[in-house]
Order: structure tokens, then C-alpha cells, then sequence
């Protein structure tokens, strides 16, 4: 026997190449462990053939034939690096076997653990034993052994799989584990296949699968069924949706899902998205044929297809241009209520909807620097039950130009705007209309601080109109200008605590006339109502057929408060005169006379403590509150809670008030349980819009929901619905639960 460091013949020299190669190569039990396949490949120059091998001591035994390495013994090779105590080379049986603490760590950062492993020289056998691996991405499993029988073919027995963290004493179970007596991992398919698995819940079993299978951590997505939503409600019933995942290539998937129901006919959906190199789409459909149901499942009407479909897709043109499109469309107003259906509201494009009125658009943005510039076409789809198609316009087209000249006067800004709009009906007026205009504005400090700011705007505008009444379509044009100068004079007083800043406000200004023409008619300022937002905005309306005309004076006051360790506080109170009343602005607008109410904004934030936002609306005569938006948020110990109040006063303009709560409670319990209660109500006609109550338990690798939910709400033949529902998450594996 012959014992050395450094001294090697030629065939051992490359029998330890192919030694080191095959060990850090080879296939482990590991769903972590990428694998290769073919000849083993001698050292060579590239990067990736370099095996480089470390030990304490080397020993060749001519007698045994023999060579074993030991003592901290490592391998790297091909980005992957394998330790050991010890590993033998054995010739005669051309067997590769490393023994102690034997550690193999991926390139992506996972690792496998096993006590011994055992392959042969052309890696077609594999043997580990106690084996332990850890993934990159998220989970652990461990297998008394495992064995290679092909290439791509791994067996395990009595295996454990979980992606909660373990306790290392095996003092206390982890959250959920799946445990089987056999299993077999495919590298090829990156699927994990299990007989007779068992899933425990903190160490008691709960279910029992006869098979089941999963795609491994690094498999990325794979085709498959996914897990099922089971819930139960009063219009639909109990129902079981299974979904299917088909991972079309790497850049593309789609899930198909049928949803079968206790009360109504089946429902089918399909979801599909695709990335390409310059951008991204999606598609989101269901569809079915049945009649119309009531909240009780009752049918009645015609039975016909109905459906619905949401998708988008935005792609980039160049480094300044990029198109895109939104659809939103159902077959009737109420298919979403009725089915459950979400979605409805998301932002799809430049122009967002909400759960009662759909838009689908198509549109091109170009941005740089100094500029930006949008067109779009959008049609509308109105959900509530007062909504006319007939009367709902379709934009054809919309058009936004802006750009900044920078320090153009007196180190001011130059801003040039555009807009153009056209809407067609298909019965009521057609309108079109093209705004064009500069506004230039500066910031100049005097004195003991007092900012000026001058401005002043000049545009032009366009109007169209096509009478559907029979009169003659008319063209006509305004010109539009005005100018003033807002300033504020702020005052600070520092403190050892907390700094307080004083500052008044006065904005003056005069406009030209030319705002209650009869002929324009107002398309885009139909909700419009001063508030603290556009209070000192030179003309109060943000869009472009309304119009302010006169002289304009607002007044306020800002105070704000900030402490050193970050919470803050700050209040504003304010109001608008004019020189005379303006037609043009209705009883809510807050702008019908010639001044407005008080208005009053303010708001705390000390961290998760406590946030508050009120805003507010005084009459200007008896302080009545005519309009309120309060939002308050608390963080507590174990206690966190919501609370919003809206109320709108509008019983002078012979309106119904509106007045509406909204709460949401919840409360930290034990390790990982919480309980939340939501509530929001209509408190003019006493209608709960929704309610609910959930118990949650969540952590690392778990989530677990128990809901009960209820509305009272009634929309023609949708009374009052009521639901209940079971959600169960397991990492890596899914989410199983209903809607």
C-alpha cells in the first residue's frame, strides 16, 4: 500500500478525474439535483470540464485496488461542490461509494444530505442512505433510502415532504408534512409521485391520497390538475370547480376549469397568457348555457350561452412608444353577481372600471423626458339596472398631449396641453370637442419667506355636436384665458420635540368669460365638486368643458406638526369666493353661488398606532356638516382595526342623503390564528351591503381560512345572498378552497 500526497501515476491521475466527476454528477435522491447524462468527460481546459478535488490524504492501495480519499474531502465540479469525510474508489467493482456527513450543494443554493452514497463508474446505479435535502426554493424532504434505477428515475422509501421548517432536535412536528412508504421522482418530468401518502397536520394524520403527485420545487410549471375550490352559497349551492394547468412552453399557459353546481348547470373557464420579448397579454373567460336564476337558484327566462371575458396586453414599440389593449365584456348585467365571478374594476389599460361599469380600450402611450402623449379607443358596458346602452358613448377617439418647457420666464415652467375627444351613441347627441392651450407657472421667494407664484393660462376650444333630435349639427369655438398669483407665507417654530409649521394661503385670479355657453354640453365634469384637493386651483374644475369664469379668490390655512420620531399631524381649513354665481355649476358642485362652504381636511399619522384622514364640508351659514369622508386605522397589541364613515348631505337639492359605515376588526389569538370581522352598511335604508367573519391560521409554510360571508343587498331579482367557505394553502403544493 502505498501512501501519499502528492504523487500520482498517469491512471490514477485520471481515475480520480473521473472519480471526482461521477461524484459531484451524479444523480442524488434530492428533487433539487439537476442531472446530466452521457460519457464521463476527462479534465480539459473549459470552465465547466475543471474538476477540482481536495483532501487531507490520498491513499492508493495496489493490493485492495483501491484509491480513497479522507479528511475534509471536497469536489468541485460544473458549478456543483460535494463533501465528504471520506470516498472510495473501488476498481474491481467500479464502484464510487462517500461515506460521513456527505453533502452536495446545487448551483441554485440547494442541498442534499445523506450518510453514504453509493454509485457506480457509469452512474446507472445509485444508493443513499438517511438521505436529507433542503430546496432553494422552499421545502425539505428526507427518505430512509434512495436509489438510482435510471437515468432519470429515482425510487424512495419511508420519504417525508414538507415545506415547513423542521426542528432539527424533532422536538415538535412541522405544520403539515406528506409522508409515504414509497415514492418515485422522475427528473425528466420533474414530478414527485407518491403511494399510499398520508397528510399529517402537526404530526396527526388528517387525509389519505392512494396516489398523489406534485411537480418538484425547481421544475418550474408543469401541466397538471390543480387543486380544487369547494364552497357553497345560497344561489349556486354546493358546488366543486377542478382546474387544470397546462404549461404550454415556458412563455406560455393556459388553466381550464369546469365548476359544477348544486342549483344551476355547470360553468366553464378558460385562462390564458403568453409573454413575448416586447411584452405580455392575458385572457380570462367562463362560459355557460343556462337560464336566468333568482337568489334561490330558482330558474326562469330563456336558456341560452352567457359568459364573460376580461383580458389585457401591453407591449413596447421602442424606448419611447407602447400600445396595448383592455377587453371587458359580459353577456348580461348580472352574470358576475350571480356566479361569483371577480375581476371587474382591475386596471386593464390606461383607463380603469369599476364592479358596475366595463371598459374595454385599445391605446398607444409615447413618453419621454419632457413629453407625454396618448390616444385611446374605449367603449363602455354599463352593469346597474338604470344604465342605457343606447346612451352610453363610445370614445372615438381620445387624445392627451403635454410638454414642459423648462425656465422658459423668471425660472418658471411652460406646460402645452392638448386633449381631443370624440363620442358617438347610438341615440342622444354625438360630440367631439379639441382643447388646446399653455399654462406657465413660477415659484419666486421673497423676503422673510413669503413664496409668489404667478401663472396664468391661455387656450383654445373647439366643440362639435350632431343633434340625434333632428336639428342641424353645429361647429363652434371659444377662446379661454386667465391669470393670477398664489401666495403663502409659511411660519416655523422649532421645538425640542415637535416642529410646527403655520402657513396661509391666498390664491387671486381672474378669468376670461365664455364658460355657460348653452351649446356646450358637459361630458367630462358631470361629478365634479370642490373639495381641499382643487381648492386653490386656478380654475377649480380639473377637465376642459367646464369653465370658471371671473374674478376668484381662495383663502386657507395650513397647519402641520412633526414630531422627531417620525408621527406627524397636519390640518387645513379653507373656502372659495367669486365675483358672481356661474350656471354652469350645479347644486353639489360646492361652486353654485358666490362662495363656497368651509372646507376642512386633516389628518394624523403615528405609525401603526394610529392613521386618521377627515375631510370634511361645513354650510357657510350655520356650520351644518354637509358633506363628510372620515377613515381612521389603529394597531393595538393583538388588536388591529379599520373604521370609514362617508356621509353626503344633499336634502337641499331635494337628493336622498347617503350615509354608509364600513369596519373591519381584527384580533391576533394564539400562534398563527387570527380572527377578522368585516361590516359595511348602508345606514340610510339600514341594508348590510356585506358582512363577514374569518378565522385565519398562517405561517411559514401554511394557510388555512374558515369564512362566512353575507350580503343584504337586493338588485332585481338578486336578493340577499349568503356563503361559506374553506380555504387551505400548503407551500408548494397549493391552494385549495372556493370563492
Amino acid at each position: 500500500m502505498v501512501r501519499s500526497d502528492n504523487r500520482f501515476t498517469d491512471r490514477a491521475f485520471k481515475t480520480w478525474a473521473v472519480l471526482a466527476a461521477a461524484l459531484v454528477a451524479t444523480v442524488t435522491p434530492s428533487p433539487s439535483t439537476a442531472q446530466t447524462s452521457g460519457p464521463i468527460r476527462q479534465p480539459a481546459a473549459q470552465d465547466s470540464d475543471v474538476v477540482l478535488l481536495e483532501a487531507d490524504t490520498l491513499t492508493n492501495d495496489d493490493n485492495a485496488n483501491t484509491i480513497t480519499a479522507e479528511g475534509d474531502v471536497q469536489v468541485r465540479h460544473d458549478g456543483r461542490t460535494m463533501r465528504a469525510d471520506r470516498m472510495i474508489y473501488d476498481l474491481n467493482a467500479g464502484t464510487i461509494l462517500a461515506q460521513g456527513s456527505v453533502q452536495l450543494v446545487e448551483a441554485d443554493g440547494s442541498v442534499t444530505y445523506t450518510e453514504e452514497l453509493q454509485v457506480d463508474e457509469g452512474l446507472g446505479v445509485g444508493l443513499a442512505t438517511n438521505l436529507r435535502s433542503r430546496f432553494a426554493e422552499g421545502g425539505s424532504m428526507a427518505a430512509r433510502t434512495a436509489a438510482r434505477v435510471s437515468v432519470n428515475r429515482n425510487e424512495l422509501t419511508n420519504i417525508i415532504y414538507t415545506s415547513c421548517p423542521v426542528c432539527e432536535d424533532g422536538s415538535r412536528p412541522p405544520t403539515w408534512a406528506l409522508k409515504a412508504r414509497r415514492a418515485i421522482q422522475n427528473r425528466e418530468s420533474h414530478m414527485i409521485s407518491y403511494r399510499n401518502a398520508t397528510l399529517e397536520f402537526a404530526g396527526v394524520p388528517v387525509l389519505w391520497l392512494p396516489y398523489f403527485a406534485h411537480p418538484d420545487p425547481t421544475g418550474g410549471p408543469r401541466s397538471g390538475l390543480l387543486v380544487p375550490n369547494i364552497a357553497r352559497n345560497r344561489r349556486l349551492g354546493a358546488y366543486y370547480e377542478q382546474p387544470y394547468h397546462w404549461a404550454i412552453s415556458p412563455y406560455q399557459d393556459m388553466t381550464l376549469s369546469a365548476r359544477v353546481h348544486e342549483n344551476v348547470d355547470p360553468l366553464y373557464g378558460v385562462d390564458y397568457r403568453k409573454r413575448f420579448y416586447s411584452g405580455d397579454l392575458s385572457f380570462d373567460t367562463s362560459f355557460t348555457r343556462e337560464q336566468d336564476f333568482d337568489s334561490e337558484g330558482n330558474r326562469f327566462g330563456e336558456n341560452e350561452w352567457r359568459g364573460h371575458i376580461f383580458g389585457s396586453g401591453r407591449f413596447e414599440v421602442n424606448n419611447d412608444w407602447d400600445w396595448g389593449f383592455g377587453v371587458e365584456r359580459v353577456s348580461d348585467d348580472l352574470y358576475l353577481k350571480r356566479y361569483g365571478v371577480s375581476g371587474a374594476g382591475e386596471l386593464r389599460g390606461l383607463y380603469q372600471g369599476d364592479v358596475s361599469r366595463l371598459v374595454s380600450q385599445i391605446f398607444a402611450t409615447r413618453q419621454d423626458a419632457n413629453s407625454y402623449g396618448s390616444v385611446a379607443f374605449l367603449s363602455f358596458q354599463g352593469l346597474r339596472e338604470t344604465d342605457s346602452s343606447v346612451l352610453t358613448p363610445t370614445i372615438l377617439p381620445m387624445i392627451d398631449y403635454e410638454r414642459l418647457f423648462e425656465d422658459p420666464w423668471l425660472n418658471g415652467q411652460l406646460k402645452w396641453t392638448t386633449n381631443a375627444v370624440a363620442l358617438q351613441r347610438n341615440d342622444g347627441n354625438d360630440t367631439a370637442r379639441l382643447s388646446s392651450g399653455v399654462t406657465w407657472r413660477s415659484d419666486l421667494v421673497f423676503g422673510p419667506g413669503v413664496v409668489l407664484s404667478p401663472f396664468a393660462q391661455v387656450r383654445g376650444d373647439v366643440f362639435h355636436n350632431n343633434y340625434n333630435t333632428g336639428a342641424e349639427s353645429e361647429t363652434f369655438g371659444r377662446g379661454l384665458g386667465l391669470a393670477g398669483a398664489e401666495v403663502s407665507w409659511p411660519f416655523m417654530r422649532p421645538g425640542e420635540n415637535i416642529d410646527v409649521v403655520v402657513e396661509p394661503i391666498v390664491m387671486a385670479a381672474v378669468g376670461s368669460e365664455g364658460g355657460d355657453d348653452p351649446r356646450i354640453i358637459n361630458e367630462d365634469s358631470l361629478s365634479f365638486e370642490l373639495d381641499d384637493s382643487n381648492l386653490f386651483r386656478p380654475n377649480a374644475s380639473p377637465n376642459y368643458e367646464l369653465w370658471e369664469p371671473g374674478p376668484r379668490l381662495a383663502a386657507g390655512l395650513r397647519a402641520t406638526a412633526r414630531a422627531r420620531n417620525g408621527a406627524n399631524a397636519s390640518v387645513m381649513v379653507g373656502r372659495r369666493f367669486r365675483e358672481e354665481a356661474s350656471p354652469v355649476f350645479g347644486p353639489n358642485s360646492n361652486m353654485q353661488g358666490t362662495s363656497s362652504d368651509y372646507l376642512v381636511a386633516g389628518q394624523v399619522d403615528m405609525g401603526r398606532r394610529l392613521r386618521a384622514i377627515v375631510r370634511t364640508r361645513l354650510d357657510d351659514r350655520n356650520f351644518d356638516v354637509q358633506r363628510i369622508d372620515a377613515e381612521v386605522r389603529t394597531a393595538l397589541w393583538r388588536l388591529d382595526a379599520y373604521g370609514r364613515y362617508y356621509s353626503i348631505d344633499d336634502g337641499g337639492a331635494g337628493l336622498d342623503p347617503s350615509e354608509e359605515l364600513t369596519t373591519a376588526v381584527g384580533v391576533q389569538l394564539v400562534r398563527g390564528w387570527r380572527l377578522q370581522f368585516g361590516w359595511r352598511r348602508d345606514l340610510d335604508s339600514n341594508t348590510n351591503l356585506s358582512q363577514e367573519v374569518r378565522a385565519i391560521y398562517e405561517d411559514d409554510c401554511t394557510f388555512l381560512e374558515l369564512a362566512y360571508t353575507r350580503s343584504d343587498t337586493v338588485d332585481r331579482q338578486l336578493g340577499p345572498n349568503e356563503g361559506f367557505q374553506i380555504r387551505v394553502g400548503l407551500r408548494t403544493l397549493g391552494i385549495a378552497g372556493g370563492v
